[in-house]
């Protein structure tokens, strides 16, 4: 399914039917081969992304949150959902699974112009440390103000 940034939070909504999404958006995973991305698409498909993949695998592997190169991530009330994804084309692929908010501890963006990086801090310590665009700091917020209830 094809979404854009502002599009994301009601299509999300619809493809899980049963919870409703208050925040999302794209991520990326940076690696030192990222600016591969800018030589042209075939740089970020052939190079960018397949280090991109490698490292989420590992991060995966340390901290549960299920990963890809690049993802959308859906916050509900409950969990933070987690989509693959290719934000070249603002297209959401397969639902990778979730993560319950009660495994993590916070959600932190810094500034940036078009991808801001962000961490994402597990209750056990771990974190993931990746890029997101537009809404990001929406969806932090959210987390945020979930955290506070």
């Amino acid at each position: 399914m094809r979404a854009t940034d502002a599009e994301l939070v009601n299509a999300l909504t619809e493809q899980l039917g049963d919870e409703k999404i208050v925040a999302a958006a794209y991520a990326r995973v940076d690696t030192v081969l990222s600016p591969a991305r800018m030589l042209s698409p075939l740089g970020n498909y052939l190079i960018a992304r397949p280090a991109a993949r490698a490292a989420a695998k590992k991060m995966t592997e340390e901290t549960d949150i299920p990963l890809d190169a690049a993802v959308v991530f859906g916050l509900s009330d409950s969990a933070l959902h987690v989509w693959a994804a290719d934000p070249m084309l603002n297209r959401v692929g397969q639902h990778l699974g979730q993560m319950p908010l009660e495994r993590i501890a916070s959600i932190k963006v810094e500034s940036g112009k078009n991808w801001q990086p962000f961490t994402i801090t597990m209750a056990d310590g771990k974190s993931v440390e990746l890029e997101g665009r537009g809404p990001i700091h929406a969806l932090a917020a959210a987390f945020d103000k979930h955290k506070a209830q």
